[in-house]
């Protein structure tokens, strides 16, 4: 499901919602991972086989104390000391300060903040890395990755994040900015994207893309099954894939034409990295074979000449928390309890 966008300033013991499963047997301590969505916030105690231990999960955080409140509660339902944090945030993260450099739109309050100071953890350490970074690292420990050295992952949501890993390095560049793939500009006339350039991968195929693609249909009163709702909600990007599966014609259209951008921008980045294989994630992702089927022949076609073969995609593994035990992951890498 595609969820709503929902804002919340605060926390209180009502809007943390927590899940508890058995403990393993492993000696090693735990780790938590954190995930600060633009929708959702996300943790849990994690141990180094990637097992989930305890879940919580609350609306995304509006201000640094709410933040603190949510993490310090998952800090206190941990039954035993945890080696570490790890975060994953979406935006530019300096991974040797923890501080966010750049963060447009949604979550702008953490910008410029060290995230390690931010959640408040006393002496626990915390480490931290762009959300999709930490989603890569999670199919790598323990998803659809393992034993992959060379991967590309995308994750198709509000926005579209990109991680790189290249013979066992997750690409991080001078700036913290590399694998950004979202940011890929597909059409040099394009509309005006969140990251200051034009025709982005993102402004193509996002759910805030097509979502707003298809509003512009129904405005000029095209032939659309979906409307608006009786609160003025849009209809979002979930129904707007249903509806071309059942054979509306704008729905078609759309979504039709994001996977012409999405299958032309996947070429580019096979033919770039030449991976082990591609990982969907993301809200959008939960599409499955209608999302894939259409595009794999044609990426298929586009790529055989320069790489000989045909690169696998996939779909993410870890869904739901896979950002979260990537962020746990950070602290066994850091720990060296794991290695990629």
């Amino acid at each position: 499901m595609l969820p709503s966008r929902i804002a919340q300033s605060g926390y209180n013991a009502q809007t943390i919602v927590s899940e508890s499963f058995s403990r393993t047997d492993s000696n090693e301590s735990p780790a938590i991972g954190v995930d600060i969505g633009g929708t959702e916030i996300k943790a849990a105690v994690v141990d180094v086989r990637g097992n989930l231990l305890e879940r919580h999960h609350a609306p995304s955080p509006r201000t640094t104390s709410s933040l603190r409140e949510f993490v310090h509660e998952v800090i206190k339902c941990a039954q035993s000391p945890v080696l570490g944090i790890g975060v994953g945030c979406k935006g530019i993260i300096d991974v040797s300060s923890t501080r966010v450099k750049s963060l447009p739109g949604d979550l702008h309050f953490l910008e410029g903040q060290l995230l390690s100071e931010a959640i408040g953890a006393g002496q626990v350490p915390v480490c931290a890395d762009n959300d999709a970074r930490v989603a890569l690292i999670g199919e790598v420990l323990w998803g659809a990755a393992r034993g992959c050295r060379n991967v590309v992952m995308l994750t198709l949501g509000t926005g579209v994040g990109g991680a790189v890993m290249v013979d066992g390095v997750v690409l991080h560049g001078t700036n913290g900015a590399a694998g950004h793939l979202g940011h890929t500009p597909i059409d040099p006339r394009g509309g005006l994207c969140i990251c200051g350039s034009y025709g982005c991968l993102e402004t193509y195929f996002s759910s805030r893309a097509i979502e707003s693609e298809y509003f512009a249909h129904m405005h000029r009163a095209a032939p659309a099954t979906l409307s608006v709702g009786s609160g003025g909600e849009m209809p979002n990007a979930e129904d707007i894939f249903l509806a071309a599966a059942d054979g509306d014609e704008c729905a078609r259209y759309v979504v039709d034409r994001a996977l012409d951008y999405l299958a032309a921008a996947l070429v580019g980045f096979l033919h770039t990295f030449d991976p082990d294989l591609l990982v969907l994630g993301g809200n959008i992702a939960a599409a499955g074979q209608q999302l894939t089927a259409p595009i794999q022949e044609k990426v298929a076609r586009r790529t055989r000449i320069l790489l000989g073969r045909e690169v696998p995609m996939v779909f993410q593994e870890m869904v739901g928390y896979g950002g979260v035990a990537g962020a746990a992951g950070l602290v066994f890498l850091k720990q060296h309890l794991l290695s990629i």
